[in-house]
């Protein structure tokens, strides 16, 4: 029995073991890739943190509507050293004496999300230190049609070397954005108006499945 016991303990330890390594190796090949400017590897790599946030309950301290809009987010453009993504934010209302009050414009929210996603992209993101973040966040309007249609309302752009000079839990999210290249226009009365974007730079993501592959297949070749 003793004699079993061994040998089970063994095949288990040579089998984490390896189980770790080749985790470790593939992480060590995904850093290498970034540090190779492979935008691919940069996209997947925040599709897949996205992805992960997304299956996630909030965090402790954190409103269901914030929570929402990093749910929302969506990767727009990769450059090797940065990305672009986009939400979207709606005022927030309770009721009060039986009638419907807001209690935070969709500015509001959106200001206190921006800051949020650039935290959590800037520094959350597994083997990605990325050089920038910026993200656009969009709401809804009432068009001249009378349809509803999502326009900007809030751009801001963080680069690492503020972000990292800052003492993030100890500012407000206006004060975060306030650090950083940010637009956004309030309306006497409170409300956001539309803005214009500046230019996105970088391509849209590829497909995760058709990076993955070819990650994949460069691996097999020997990482060439």
């Amino acid at each position: 029995m003793i004699v079993i016991g061994i040998v089970l303990f063994a095949a288990i330890f040579i089998g984490v073991g390896w189980a770790v390594s080749t985790e470790m190796f593939q992480h060590r090949a995904w850093r290498k890739r970034v540090q190779e400017g492979d935008t691919d590897i940069v996209g997947a790599l925040v599709e897949e943190a996205l992805a992960t946030w997304r299956r996630g309950r909030p965090p402790r301290g954190t409103p269901s509507s914030i929570w929402a809009g990093v749910q929302a987010a969506q990767l727009i453009a990769v450059e090797s050293d940065g990305v672009t993504v986009s939400t979207s934010a709606e005022g927030e209302f309770r009721t009060e004496g039986g009638t419907r009050v807001q209690v935070s414009s969709a500015l509001d929210e959106a200001i206190a999300l921006a800051a949020r996603l650039l935290d959590m992209i800037m520094y959350d993101v597994p083997n990605l230190r990325l050089g920038y973040t910026r993200v656009d966040v969009y709401s809804t309007f009432t068009g001249a049609n009378g349809a509803p249609e999502q326009l900007p309302i809030l751009s801001v752009t963080a680069d690492r070397a503020t972000a990292d000079d800052m003492t993030w839990e100890e500012l407000t999210p206006e004060e975060i954005l306030g650090r950083f290249e940010a637009a956004y226009s309030r309306q006497p009365s409170g409300q956001p108006s539309a803005i214009s974007l500046s230019p996105v730079y970088g391509t849209p993501p590829r497909p995760t499945e058709e990076a993955a592959a070819d990650f994949a297949a460069s691996l097999e070749r020997g990482g060439d």
